[in-house]
This record gives C-alpha cells, structure tokens and sequence, in this order.
C-alpha cells in the first residue's frame, strides 16, 4: 500500500532522481546551437505558450506554472529550442508534445517543484536499477518483447487491486511490445501478506503461477493458510504440499531478496514499476503510453533521437 500506503497517483508521482536542464547526460542533452528569436509570448497566456497542449483540469497557478517552465527547459529532441518554441515553431517535432503533456499531467497530480520532477523523468533513462528476472518467470506477454516491465506487488495492498486491471490491459493493448515480470513485495504490516507471497511462489515453481496470482488478487481477502490451500486445490494444485511449504519457509528467503532489491532499487511503496530497469513515476494510461514511447525511442536510437 502506498508509502507504504499513498494514494496511487500522487505516489507512482514522486521524484527518482534530481536533473536539471544544464546537468544532463550526453545521451540526453538538448543541443548547443543557436536559431533566430522566437516570436515572444508570456506565461500570462498559458495556451499561447503551449499550442496544442490540453491544460484542462489545470488551475491557472497550475498552467502559469507549466508555460513558465515550457518558456525555460529545453526540449529533449536535440533542437535548439525552448519546449514552448519548439511546439510553436518546430512543429515537426515528436517529442515536444510528450514533453509538455508529461509536464501537464505531473501539474494537475499536484507536483510541488514541477521543473525537479520533469527532470527527474529524464534523469531517469540514464539511471537505470538492474533488476532480476530470471527465476520470475513467466512473463505476462510476448517473451521476446523488447520492453521489460517488473513489477512490485502485494497481494493484501488495495491500490495494487485496482491497478492490475489497467497495468494487464496496457500489456495486452502492446503485444509483442512489452512484457510484464511479476515480483512479490508483501507489506510485513498486512495480516496474510507473506503468506500470499510465498503462496503465489510456490504456484510459480508447479507452473501455474498467473491463475494463482489472478485467483489471489480476486479473492477478496481470502488468503489465510486455509483460503490458499482451497485456492491451490481448486487450480488443480496439492494443497497439502502448499501447506508444508509455507510451515516451513521455504520460499521465504526469495520474497525477502525481492524486497531488498526493490528498495535499493528505489521503491517505496506498492505497486511499483519499473520499465527497463527506469523507476516509473506516472502509473495513469497516459503516463505508460508516454513512458513506453520514450522507452522505444530511447533504445532505438540510444539516446534520444535527434530532429
């Protein structure tokens, strides 16, 4: 549960890491060039700042607050322009629009220091956690899809619970594009947690791990040694023997690695993801879509590509 119990987007919203504009990598550093004036706006006219920019939802603190940033921070395509320039001028621009709605949605989600934020998004591509997989399978997905999600989960945590659906609908919507690894993170606070974690491992090793996981997050808090062992049996699995292995522990010792590398890693609270090894601090549809596009760019290009 969010921090560890945060309200879903206001958490998957706080910051990875600190970037700003002069601090950038060179993969990721807008070019040095220079170019003729650009026409002059003022933040006192948001959407003339932003043409094409949804602002909607956005007090006018909120769109003041993101035209004073589009007017600074370079865009990351490589040009030599201002965000707001190269969506006023640069119109063959791709990125520009990502950039801006990003910086959109991280505003209305009540962002207190929007330029540490967005620049953290972009800070992120070049700090990347290594995370493992292999044991974790399988995937939810094509296999050989490029773009790996991991993701830390309870199954005692409500915000994972209604996460799920979106997340498995966003990896069914992207076949052959991205996968989905499944890694337990149970709340040590949360009555039957790590009962339900070791139960769902133990389902991984006899090869049934997605309809245990599906069945768990479905049962409505049913996940006492009793529930899992009906569960187990009901899937076709050996209750009994289920029910030796969490008597004795033995799948203990996995979970609580798990745990440890999700924290170094960053986590602080569940569900959390992570996309290619990059903490993900956007779980709306919009915040994925944009995360998976700048994900596939970024590892076409190795780095972003240049207009």
């Amino acid at each position: 549960m969010r921090a560890l119990s945060v309200h879903l987007f206001a958490a998957v919203a706080a910051c990875a890491a600190l970037g700003a504009c002069a601090g950038r990598s060179s993969g990721s550093s807008p070019a040095a060039a220079t170019s003729a004036p650009a026409a002059k706006v003022s933040a006192d006219d948001p959407q003339a700042v932003l043409p094409g920019v949804t602002l909607d939802g956005l007090s006018p603190e909120q769109q003041r607050a993101v035209a004073e940033l589009a007017l600074d921070e370079f865009c990351y395509c490589g040009c030599p322009h201002t965000l707001s320039s190269c969506l006023r001028e640069h119109t063959s621009c791709t990125h520009a629009p990502r950039m801006a709605a990003h910086a959109v949605r991280l505003a209305r989600a009540g962002a207190g220091d929007l330029r540490r934020q967005l620049s953290a998004y972009y800070a992120a591509f070049d700090r990347r956690a290594k995370l493992a997989t292999s044991g974790f399978e399988p995937a939810l997905g094509d296999e050989a899809a490029p773009v790996a999600i991991v993701e830390y989960s309870d199954f005692t945590c409500p915000y994972c619970r209604a996460f799920r659906p979106q997340l498995e609908a966003f990896v069914e919507e992207h076949a052959g594009r991205v996968k989905l690894y499944f890694k337990p993170f149970p709340i040590e606070s949360h009555e039957h947690a790590l009962e339900a974690a070791q139960a769902v491992e133990w389902a991984r090793e006899k090869g049934f791990f997605w309809q245990m996981h599906d069945r768990l997050f479905e049962s409505e808090g049913a996940l006492a040694v009793d529930d899992l062992a009906d569960h187990a049996s009901s899937l076709g699995g050996d209750a009994e023997d289920l029910r030796a292995a969490l008597a004795d522990g033995r799948y203990r010792a996995r979970i609580q690695a798990s745990q440890v590398e999700a924290r170094d890693a960053g986590l602080r609270g569940t569900p959390t993801l992570f996309m290619n090894g990059r903490l993900l601090t956007d779980l709306s549809e919009e915040g994925l879509e944009q995360a998976l596009r700048d994900e596939e760019e970024w590892q076409q290009h190795r780095g972003w590509a240049r207009d």
